[in-house]
């Protein structure tokens, strides 16, 4: 097995299981806000728990001031930690989960190939951009926001969290930080600045709820959500690229929707169907214009080693 057949593997892998718990997590927050929980429990249950799981990385590395300054930092814990969070579960009360896993993975997806290309340098292949149109495309269709019957202000929500998980992606790409850190500023940084305001205003209601339904949301938003699927899918990209890795997340739709009708018994049609087929085909795209890319830069750093320097020759008058 070559380097870079190890290397989409990997990222394949990664991508997988974030993929997983993300689609996941749509259903359960969509629950939790059906039930006896607010955004702002959801927000401080996974921050919370996350936080004590990865405090020891921050002990050890810091807040990695060298690469992202302070506005950084705030930017990280902004664009994925609890205000993410919270933006993208107020959404959940207007519009299902199965939408929230088509608007905000898919305009996320396309959000980071515009920005990739702008800020990182990532070559715009045909193929890469058929890629992010037909993601564009499957989406619209997904939600029915081609008609604008069912657009609503919750796909508008999604739809601004998509560009705030993309901006964190472009972040991360560019100060090449590695996912595990990435993760723990992100969880340590949202529990630092939320949860003292939490607990002040609203850290008397979550008591109310059934213990099951904490320790529920606790485990899938905290340990695997705000850890391991953060973890996951920063590693993903580091293998893929930022456009690769992002595009797998568009494959949420498909995972969202079966899970959305088997536990949350939201309608399954022909159309979403459809839809999801099509945003498959963008990942595709996106993923083989990726390779092809990488396939050329081996091609032309061969072509380069094996050449023989060519030596400018002068002639001598006399």
């Amino acid at each position: 097995m070559d380097a870079s057949t190890k290397t989409l593997l990997s990222g394949l892998f990664w991508g997988g299981i974030a993929v997983a718990v993300l689609s996941g997590s749509l259903v359960m927050l969509r629950l939790g806000v059906q039930t006896s929980l607010t955004p702002f429990d959801l927000a401080a249950l996974r921050f919370g728990i996350a936080a004590l799981l990865l405090v020891g990385v921050i002990w050890r590395r810091g807040w990695a001031m060298d690469k992202l300054g302070v506005l950084g930092v705030l930017a990280l814990v902004t664009c994925n930690g609890a205000p993410y969070i919270m933006v993208l579960s107020f959404g959940f009360e207007f519009a299902p989960a199965s939408d929230a896993g088509a608007i905000n993975p898919g305009l996320m997806a396309v959000f980071v190939g515009i920005l990739g290309w702008i800020f990182l340098g990532e070559n715009m292949r045909v193929a890469k951009i058929a890629g992010i149109l037909a993601v564009l495309a499957g989406t619209a269709l997904f939600t029915d926001l081609l008609t604008l019957r069912q657009a609503s202000f919750g796909h508008l929500i999604f739809a601004i969290t998509g560009g705030m998980w993309a901006s964190y992606v472009i972040i991360v790409r560019k100060t090449n930080l590695p996912a595990l850190h990435a993760t723990a500023i992100i969880a340590v940084g949202s529990a630092l600045s939320f949860l003292p305001v939490y607990l002040v205003f609203f850290g008397g209601q979550i008591l109310q709820a059934p213990v099951r339904d904490i320790a529920a949301q606790a485990i899938y938003q905290g340990a695997l959500t705000g850890a391991l699927a953060v973890f996951a899918f920063t590693k993903s990209t580091e293998y893929l690229g930022a456009s690769a890795g992002a595009a797998l997340t568009a494959l949420i739709p498909i995972v969202t929707l079966i899970m959305g009708a088997a536990f949350l018994g939201e309608t399954v049609d022909g159309w979403k169907i459809f839809a999801c087929a099509l945003v498959g085909l963008g990942v595709f795209l996106t993923l083989y214009a990726q390779r092809s890319s990488a396939a050329s830069r081996r091609s032309e750093m061969t072509e380069q080693q094996t050449t023989p320097r060519q030596w400018p020759t002068g002639e001598s008058g006399a």
